[in-house]
Parts: C-alpha cells; structure tokens; sequence
C-alpha cells in the first residue's frame, strides 16, 4: 500500500560509468526470423486463411485477412457478428534449440473470454494476452523455449459477438533470454478473513482460495511478517489482531502456498505494525537497544524465521528487507538521515537471507514507481553506502503515481539500466467498484490516468491488468520480471478492518467481489505467463 513521502533535503548524484573495450560483454547475437508470411502480405485479397498459416476452431469464418494492416497493405482479423472461438496457428521446424520471443503488433476492441498471442513447444507454452487497443500497439511473448527445434505460434479469440483484434508483423526471434513472468498477489489477510467467516468461490462453488489463484495463474504470492503483532501491552502492535501475520501464521500460509505449487516473496517489515514511507516503528523488543545490538537484531531475527522457513520445506524465493522505504526504516537509527547506519542494516538482514538460502534474492522496496530522481537518489545513495540487493521492488499504482504503463516501463528500461539490477513490482491496484459496500469511497479515490480509459468495474480492472502485463514483458530485455497485486484476497468481511475498530479500504480493489466471488480480472493472470 503506497503512501507519499516528503523529503527534506536534496542530493543530485551523477554517475558515470566507463568500461575499456574489452570489458564491454555484447548482447548475444539473434537467429533471424523464422515465420512464414509473419505480414500477411502474401494474400492479395479477403481470405478465409493466409498463406503459411492454418485456422482451427468451431468458427473458422471468423478468421479473415483484411486491408489496414500495421506495415503494407494487409493484417489477420477475427471478427464475427455471433459468439466465436477461433485459432489461427502456424507449426514451425527447423529451428535451433535455445530461448525466443514472439512479438506481434495488435489492435484490439477487448471485452473477449480470452484472446491471446502465443508461443507453444514441447512442454512448455507462453503466452501474452492482448490489450485493448485501438492503435496499433506491440504485444510480446518472451521465455519460448526450444528444445526439439519445434514451435507452434498462434494467436487465439475466445470472443462475444462483436469482438475483434487484429494483427499484423508477427515475428519469432531467438534472443537466449529465459523468462519466467511472476504473477501472483500479497495473501497475508487471508487467515483473519477466514476466522471471520470469509468465503471464496469460483462460478459460484466455495472453494480453497489459494486453489481458485491457483487456477487462475498465481505462481507466486506476497507473505509479510510482523515480529509481534496483535500485542495488546504494546502500541502499535495493539492496532492489529493477535495470531495474524505474526511468525506462526506467515509459516502456515506458506505451507499452504507451496502446497499450491507457488513462490513465496517474504517481506520482512521489522516492526510489529504495518510500515511503508513514514511510518517504521520499530519492533517493542527493539525500541532501547544500542546501534550494534540492533544489527545484531535484524541479523538474528531474519537468520532465525528464514530457518523455520527453511525447515518446513518453504524457503522463499525472493525476501523484501523493509516495506516502501524510500526514508529508510527502524526510524531514527536506519532513517534517511543515517544512510550509513541504514546501509549497515539492510546488510544485516540480506546476510541473514544469504547465510540460510543463497539462493533466494533480496529486495529493496520503494514506492512511487516511476519517480526518477527518488530512485536515483535513494539507490545511488544506498551503493555509495556499500548497501548490497539483488533486486529494485517497487510499487505502481496509477492513483497514487497519476502514470500510465507506459510511463512506468520507460522508467523501469532507465533504472534497471543504470542499477544493472532487476525489477519487480511489489504492489499494483486498481478499483473495480467505484466505492467500498458502504458507499464511502476506499482507498484508491480514482484510477488515476487510467479513470476515463478503462471504468471501476470488474472488465476496466482486467483491461488495465492487461495493459500492465504486456508492458512488464515489453521492458528492455526482460528486466522487469513481474507483479504483485495488493490486495487480492482482503473481501468485505464483517469485523475486518485495516486495523482494529477501522474499515477494510480495500475491498473494492480486490480480485474477488464484495461476496468472495471470482472477478473477470482473474483472467489476465490465467492467460499471462
């Protein structure tokens, strides 16, 4: 959850990096395109298919080649006046085995079931759906992987009356990037919700909500720790029920995760209350020590959870060190007044991580994607303080950043550039009601940019979804490896609140309705990967 942070000094960093000849590593060199008719230019008039290419489905006359294409004269239609289903596929051979994207450019009116661009190969299938467009606009599928020198492309509508896309330049590339698009959501809510008598179902069946995310394309889900929350002798941890996100809990819900076949991201907010810009209480138990002993602290803390993690077969993937913390955290000592002793924190825990699980990767989580100089400033900051991460997180929200995908994909090519890091995007929301079920307006007042574009109802959540998708996969060489939706899980529950005796904000960004019923937008995660 993203909050504004106002900071009190100024720092312009420039830095300026140099390498001799023979330390420049070139990108590896690509396989020229591979499809057959990828333009759809072969064909001189409307036909029912194009040349090269073959059409399957109940309603093949939905497949057409049209005039007004993205380059010369021609591009693929489905289109069709009754509902229809239609694939319209090329098989490929020949090629060498390795990594590959699939890119095609698109317009696109939305409002399908499904229709989607897709690379499939022995074992293994990717595809990107389109978003709604009505220019024409690149989609890209990356993380194709040949392995028998196989590869069937296509592109695929499952669509009401009406419907249409179109497409054009479709080209198969290889580039040696493997990719795996995380998608998934922060669950830490969903024990209380259910102690409260929270529901959730899928077309109407109750079921398990980690399998309903499960079917819909979760691969990974967001658990974030307190140290003792739910404490009534203590303020904040008071603010919170006893027994939820507190060590015993985040354990269990991890288990139920990986039982689900998902990566865990595991957030470390060293405090016993939620923290993210300007608020970073420290742990109760922490609160008198000494600079050294709090380091100490952090370290033995995070040694210690990761170890239970690690125990019960649940080590995570990927550790956030701290919540949203563009002014730091463990306010003073780790604030950004101190960026030594910050430094000097963030490094005990990423130790702890890497001395029980090498393999998982840390990250440091800002809000406020897109914002350049924060970014700079804080992360120029943090390795001229020898801070060590392996990944930037950091949020979006098109309410609380007032910028579109695109904009947030053109910062995210800058700064992975310039860190040489990745990018994850730890929290995302979207309204898909305009109020919460009392009619007061939530958290996210509007939809910033995006409020006139796509409405706050359940389709304008999954086409701004859509959009992001695409635009995460779009980025520069596949650095920006994923999303995290905040908050999938926290329905309207009577007794459910933020915090003790407060609303649930929430409820109307949720992926499920006001009931726990599953939302349209669950499909943009079913048919990304």
């Amino acid at each position: 959850m993203m909050r504004s942070f106002f900071y009190t000094c100024c720092l312009c960093l420039i830095i300026v990096s140099c390498k001799k000849p023979e330390e420049i590593i070139e990108t590896p060199p690509v396989v020229k395109d591979t499809v057959v008719n990828g333009g759809f230019e072969a064909d001189q008039m409307e036909t029912a298919s194009a040349a090269g290419w073959m059409t399957a489905g109940a309603d093949s006359g939905a497949d057409q080649v049209i005039g007004g294409g993205y380059e010369g004269n021609y591009a693929l239609s489905h289109q069709m006046a009754a509902a229809y289903k239609v694939v319209t596929y090329q098989d490929l051979n020949g090629l060498k085995n390795g990594y590959y994207q699939l890119t095609a450019f698109i317009q696109n009116s939305g409002g399908q079931n499904a229709c989607y661009l897709s690379g499939k190969t022995t074992g293994n299938e990717r595809l990107t759906s389109l978003p709604v467009s009505p220019v024409w606009t690149m989609v890209i599928v990356r993380g194709i992987q040949v392995t028998d020198g196989k590869c069937t492309i296509s592109i695929y509508s499952d669509a009401n009356a009406g419907n249409w896309c179109k497409v054009d330049a479709v080209s198969l590339i290889q580039d040696d990037l493997p990719y795996t698009f995380l998608k998934g959501g922060d669950v830490s809510e969903l024990s209380y919700l259910e102690s409260k008598g929270g529901k959730f179902y899928d077309n109407g069946v109750e079921q398990d909500c980690f399998e309903i995310l499960k079917s819909h394309g979760f691969n990974i889900v967001r658990l974030r720790l307190y140290n003792d929350p739910g404490n009534p002798g203590y303020a904040p941890s008071n603010l919170l029920p006893a027994g939820f996100q507190n060590p015993a809990d985040i354990l269990q819900l991890a288990q139920r995760a990986k039982a689900a076949g998902m990566q865990i991201e595991l957030t470390f907010h060293y405090s016993d209350y939620w923290s993210n810009g300007t608020t970073q209480y420290k742990p109760h138990d922490w609160v008198n020590l000494s600079f050294e002993d709090l380091k100490a602290a952090v370290y033995n803390f995070t040694f210690g959870f990761m170890n239970q993690m690690k125990d019960q077969g649940t080590i995570p993937e990927y550790v956030s060190l701290g919540n949203e913390t563009p002014g730091g955290f463990l306010f003073p000592d780790g604030d950004y007044n101190h960026f030594g002793q910050m430094a000097a924190l963030f490094n005990q825990g990423y130790d702890a991580v890497k001395a029980v699980s090498p393999d998982s990767k840390v990250i440091i989580h800002l809000d406020d994607a897109g914002n350049t100089s924060l970014y700079d400033w804080f992360f120029g900051s943090l390795t001229a303080a020898s801070g060590k991460y392996d990944i930037v997180g950091a949020s979006y929200y098109p309410f609380w950043s007032q910028r579109t995908v695109t904009q947030m994909r053109n910062w995210a090519n800058y700064e992975s550039a310039k860190l040489g890091k990745e990018i994850l995007i730890m929290e995302t929301g979207y309204n898909w009601n305009p109020t919460l079920p009392n009619g007061s307006g939530g958290q996210l007042g509007n939809n910033g940019p995006y409020q006139n574009i796509y409405p706050s109802s359940p389709l304008g959540q999954k086409n701004f979804l859509l959009e992001l998708f695409n635009g995460i996969k779009s980025a520069d060489n596949g650095k920006v490896i994923g999303v995290l939706y905040w908050d999938p899980v926290m329905i309207a529950v009577p007794g459910v609140g933020w915090q003790l005796g407060a609303p649930n904000v929430v409820a109307n960004t949720t992926l499920f309705d006001f009931s726990g019923n599953a939302l349209i937008s669950l499909d943009a995660f079913r048919y990304n990967n």
